[in-house]
């Protein structure tokens, strides 16, 4: 008998979460040497990461007033319907269905089922089929967790967020403590100007700015916060700040145990600080990494199958897709089209 919407179920702890969750994936395992090699020195790839932050720090507060101003979920889609119109709307809302975002599932699923089976098979490579089977699975799951509860979906991101912060401060303690032990060397003439070429810096920021994205996701779900006028501005700013500080950090950690050489030479950062830290956890890697993959899984089903239900809302996608399940107060047509 009561009227059937989508509760205000993401308070500012969960919408932290989906924030630390959308932004710390595997960039900062993997982009560390995109910006040491187009920035040329230690002391300007540092000054890069910085950069990137402030960058994505103004755009996420834009964003949060966009969030205050336009009251309405969906994230991009609807910000551009609300400036530029219907047609520039519609067709972003096709390019995103139809090719960025299964694309983007399918890489972040694979890397996810890749991760989960490296530790059975290794040192072989794992199967192709067992691969997809259980990145299918993994992703299965996911959705079927979105379909179910919205708090569970995000009580899930909340505990993967923990994780992620988690395998970041096992990278920062150890280097933090080599650096209190007084090994500086790696340090000395950070900032060699001879090394820098400005022609390149573009491609430092691209590789560092890739490693930030995911501050505009409390937009995608702006109607199911609860107090969004204070939480938006409050989860973004600290969220931002903490993601900033824990980069900076592990980049230091990252120059302090392996220096620039070994930065450039390794394919994955992470994997290799870990064999120079502490080879004994060296089978915990694959597992934060799968454990990564599979909260950005959970936060992009999480958040597109909004920006899904209110373009139905708006007239620019089939009906059925605004409709919620009645018990469960998830939109639940749009999640199983994802």
């Amino acid at each position: 008998e009561e009227a059937v919407f989508l509760r205000k179920k993401i308070t500012l702890l969960r919408a932290f979460s989906l924030l630390i969750g959308s932004m710390v994936g595997s960039g900062i395992f993997i982009s560390p040497k995109g910006v040491l090699k187009n920035s040329g020195s230690v002391g300007f790839s540092l000054v890069v990461w910085f950069a990137c932050g402030i960058l994505s720090m103004f755009g996420a507060l834009c964003y949060a007033e966009l969030g205050t101003r336009i009251t309405k979920s969906g994230g991009h889609y609807i910000y551009i319907l609300e400036t530029l119109g219907p047609l520039p709307s519609f067709l972003f809302l096709w390019a995103e269905f139809f090719a960025i975002r299964p694309a983007n599932s399918a890489v972040v699923s694979l890397a996810f089922g890749r991760y989960m089976l490296e530790p059975f098979f290794a040192p072989c490579a794992a199967p192709v089929p067992a691969v997809k089977l259980v990145s299918l699975l993994g992703y299965y799951m996911v959705l079927t967790l979105n379909s179910w509860s919205v708090t569970w979906s995000a009580r899930l991101q909340t505990a993967l967020s923990i994780v992620k912060l988690l395998a970041l401060a096992l990278i920062i303690v150890p280097g933090m403590m080599l650096l209190a032990q007084g090994h500086t060397e790696n340090f000395q003439d950070a900032f060699n100007r001879q090394s820098l070429v400005l022609d390149k810096l573009p491609l430092a920021f691209y590789a560092g700015m890739f490693a930030y994205s995911g501050w505009f996701q409390t937009s995608f779900v702006r109607e199911e916060l609860v107090r969004p006028e204070r939480n938006i501005p409050l989860a973004v700013i600290v969220s931002v700040i903490t993601v900033i500080v824990g980069y900076m950090l592990t980049n230091v950690s990252y120059y302090t145990v392996l220096g620039m050489q070994d930065v450039l030479a390794s394919s994955a950062v992470a994997v290799s600080f870990v064999q120079r830290a502490f080879k004994s956890l060296i089978s915990v890697v694959p597992v934060l990494v799968a454990l990564s993959c599979f909260g950005t899984m959970n936060g992009g089903i999480f958040t597109f199958s909004r920006t899904l239900f209110v373009a139905s809302r708006e007239g620019q996608w089939p009906p059925l897709f605004s409709m919620i399940h009645i018990r469960r107060h998830t939109p639940l047509p749009a999640v199983m089209l994802m």
